[in-house]
């Protein structure tokens, strides 16, 4: 069984109450998640997982933004960038 990263699993535990959600970020758990500079970098292993992460962009960007873990999330297939979302930390209500 792979063990899934930690700030996978803190985006997860984020979550942890609200079934919805956590059914749209299932793909999270088999992408590597990392974090360089500034900027959470998301590496999915195939197109399908690339695709539902740019779907539930906005559910991995509430929990990111809230603990202020990067400025920007990108996500990766085959270490090519294939979209990146900045964060408003102007918008989170505390």
């Amino acid at each position: 069984m792979k063990r899934i990263c930690q700030l996978a699993q803190l985006i997860l535990d984020f979550y942890r109450e609200e079934p919805k959600e956590l059914r749209q970020l299932e793909a999270l758990r088999i992408c590597k998640v990392f974090r360089r500079w500034g900027v959470l970098y998301i590496r999915c292993p195939n197109p399908e997982a690339v695709a539902a992460i740019v779907d539930a962009g906005l559910a991995i960007a509430e929990p990111v933004a809230r603990l202020r873990l990067a400025k920007k999330i990108t996500v990766l297939n085959n270490n090519s960038s294939i979209v990146t979302f900045p964060l408003d930390f102007s918008k989170i209500k505390a």
